[in-house]
């Protein structure tokens, strides 16, 4: 009855953090959702280690509820794998930051307007 069957869900930490740095990117290069997402994810071929300092973490928070973690975060280096990672999830978290985004900058237009209607009626 309470079992709940299939993959833990992502924090909150993680989808945000991702999203904003894509968006980040998105703005800052001219890129595609998929372009920043694979320059975020840029893995070193020296050092086989992520280019971006925090990302490492990021990715072990994510796979932090599965058993082997260490194989699923080595796994995650591979071109391929970080593809389907944006297919399966990169492209729905960042719609919903940029709705949220969206969201927000209506209600402070909504809110400027109440103010300068508010504003207009002290005056008269």
């Amino acid at each position: 009855m309470g079992n709940k069957r299939g993959q833990p869900k992502t924090s909150f930490f993680v989808q945000r953090s991702i999203a904003f740095k894509v968006v980040q990117y998105i703005r800052r290069y001219n890129l595609t959702v998929r372009q920043a997402w694979l320059k975020l994810s840029e893995v070193n071929s020296k050092t086989n280690k992520f280019k971006k300092r925090g990302f490492q973490e990021l990715i072990d928070n994510h796979y932090s509820n599965k058993t082997a973690k260490s194989w699923w975060t080595e796994n995650f280096k591979s071109r391929t794998v970080r593809i389907q990672f944006y297919k399966n999830h990169i492209r729905k978290w960042v719609d919903e930051y940029l709705d949220y985004l969206e969201a927000k900058t209506e209600h402070r237009l909504q809110r400027s307007k109440w103010i300068l209607k508010i504003l207009g009626k002290r005056d008269k």
